[in-house]
């Protein structure tokens, strides 16, 4: 669990499953070595489409050889073939084969195709922290998947989160907007807990913990990708507790329809996180059932990330006060534009927002939110209990 997180629309996170099986930003192995072909063919050099996969394919392959002649345990924790991380771990490599068989520039540019196609910021830490086939010397960090793309469960990681303090009528010193609502814990910035179907049962007992006395005291703002999948989950258990925010993330036309799969989650509350925002998507939107739409630009990719039009934005922003729903800015990203020019901010980020256009500083909490703050069970003990609660569990 990360307390004081520096996400700005939560206070906490939580990740019962670290890892993912993929999505728009960590996308499948194919993809990314036909997006190599395409540079390299885009760049003038002649090079068959599949050439960069069967290249990757044998260098891969030698890296397996070597690590099977070490003799190391086979449960290391790789997944065998090629995969998006070793994709990822053998850009240095591949770069030095693209060198002999091409040039210098080819090899850059294949080395900046494939860190550009991974803009997950949960993927890039356990790119850094897990396993490597290429350093299987280093170390892994405790509390991570061996790869993302495998998704590996930890127990007991919402007890935590569920005992932590309550932060009713509490300020939040930097995060204004989150003042007097209950602890507001983020779940699986780390991962996609409902990559696998497998993981349900684990899930359940966790699920527990949220609808506990202690849980019921904070509000659970739990992300997928897989919509449909946390649509399952939640009819395994009859709907998901009152204090669950079901969420889905969307980042261009090409993945509205998980807003039509959220709608079908058995949840009280639901919202959007619409980042990194690729494109316009205000006229395609449908809003309906949706209580939050939380956007952002991508950011900390520097050169490497796509450029977000403030205009997207304030549209986004109109389509939201149309339709009744709580919009919240989260970030302008690392490439902001304005009126087609680049909008020069200090924080690489964009994050700061007293350096934001004042018509996009807006940092809405859904109605939901505090209807449930003041309506919910959780809320209705005593004082004297509540205090009892925290002094045990704070």
């Amino acid at each position: 669990m990360a307390k004081n997180t520096k996400i700005q629309w939560c206070d906490d996170t939580a990740n019962p499953i670290m890892g993912c099986l993929g999505c728009e930003l960590f996308p499948k192995p194919v993809k990314v070595t036909n997006a190599i072909d395409r540079k390299l063919q885009e760049a003038g050099y002649q090079w068959p489409s599949g050439k960069a996969y069967e290249l990757l394919d044998v260098i891969i392959d030698m890296a397996w050889k070597a690590l099977s002649e070490e003799q190391r345990d086979p449960e290391f924790g790789l997944l065998p073939g090629v995969t998006t991380s070793s994709i990822y771990h053998a850009r240095d490599v591949v770069g030095q084969e693209i060198a002999k068989l091409l040039d210098e520039d080819a090899a850059k540019l294949v080395v900046e195709t494939i860190e550009r196609q991974l803009t997950c910021y949960a993927a890039i830490l356990h790119l850094n922290r897990g396993r490597n086939l290429f350093s299987p010397e280093r170390q892994m960090i405790n509390g991570y998947a061996p790869m993302f793309e495998s998704p590996t469960p930890f127990a007991g990681r919402l007890e935590k989160a569920a005992c932590s303090k309550s932060l009713v009528c509490q300020e939040r010193p930097g995060k204004p907007w989150l003042n007097d609502l209950p602890r507001l814990i983020f779940v699986s910035d780390m991962g996609d807990a409902f990559s696998r179907q497998d993981d349900f049962d684990f899930l359940r007992e966790e699920v527990e913990w949220i609808a506990s006395s202690k849980g019921r005291r904070h509000l659970w703002l739990w992300l997928t990708k897989r919509p449909q999948a946390m649509a399952s989950f939640a009819k395994q258990l009859g709907g998901f507790p009152e204090n669950v925010c079901a969420m889905t993330t969307v980042t261009s036309a090409k993945s509205l329809y998980r807003i039509d799969k959220l709608r079908q989650v058995d949840a009280g509350m639901r919202g959007l996180s619409v980042e990194p925002l690729w494109e316009s998507i205000a006229d395609k939107i449908d809003l309906s059932g949706i209580d939050w739409v939380i956007v952002g630009g991508e950011s900390d990719r520097k050169r490497k990330s796509e450029p977000f039009a403030l205009e997207w934005a304030i549209e986004l922003r109109d389509r939201c006060r149309e339709q009744g729903v709580a919009f919240f800015v989260k970030q302008l990203g690392s490439r902001p534009m304005q009126g087609g020019q680049p909008l020069k901010l200090k924080d690489s980020h964009g994050g700061d927002w007293s350096e934001w256009p004042e018509e996009l500083r807006i940092r809405k909490m859904p109605k939901c939110f505090w209807d449930y703050r003041s309506t919910s069970a959780a809320w209705s003990q005593d004082a004297k209990h509540l205090a009892a609660i925290d002094s045990d569990w704070g």
